[in-house]
């Protein structure tokens, strides 16, 4: 059997020459040749009226969240049974609300724990926070003003615009990297 020894001296110039190649590869960059992104320029006119397509997209939007929600909150109330807020949970709307008076362990439940507790009481309070959204987008979309369907008007000139005084607006804005608020403002 032959044994081989390497001494620390042999491998300095193999670690020397890998370290040496490393950061000439490293140090080696070229600058990234990327096309400039193209923007689609948005444009917001504060006068335009959605369509009236828009009015039953939001009910429908509003019934489903309600609908979703109380779903859940019906199947909290089976996923626990035996707490003493189960029953109030099954009802639409104000039953999440009706349940937060009487969070406690009933002497009923048998696996009744300090974390079951807090994960019951949130499930029954998000879904109560969905039932109301979705009530509230109900309304909105029955309250909401809308445009006829016919094409939009060319926008008036600055000076033909009517009224005095300052006004404001503001706009949802898309970015590369992120979303932002837009204000608009005449003073």
């Amino acid at each position: 059997m032959r044994t081989t020894q390497l001494s620390i001296a042999a491998l300095a110039p193999v670690a020397l020459t890998s370290a040496a190649l490393v950061l000439a590869l490293l140090g080696s960059t070229r600058d990234a040749a990327a096309e400039e992104p193209t923007i689609d320029q948005i444009e917001y006119h504060p006068a335009e009226l959605p369509p009236e397509s828009a009015r039953s997209r939001v009910i429908l939007v509003g019934a489903a969240l309600t609908a979703g929600w109380y779903g859940a909150a019906v199947g909290t109330s089976f996923v626990w049974p035996d707490a003493p807020n189960a029953k109030e949970l099954r009802l639409p709307v104000v039953g999440p609300w009706m349940a937060l008076g009487d969070v406690r362990c009933d002497a009923r439940e048998a696996q009744c724990s300090t974390v079951s507790l807090v994960v019951r009481t949130a499930f029954g309070v998000i879904s109560g926070v969905g039932q109301a959204g979705g009530l509230f987008a109900i309304v909105e979309g029955l309250l909401m003003d809308t445009g006829s369907s016919a094409a939009p008007s060319a926008p008036r000139a600055p000076s033909e615009k009517s009224g005095t005084g300052a006004s404001w607006s503001a706009a949802p804005v898309m970015l590369s990297d992120g979303a932002g608020i837009e204000f608009f403002g005449r003073f």
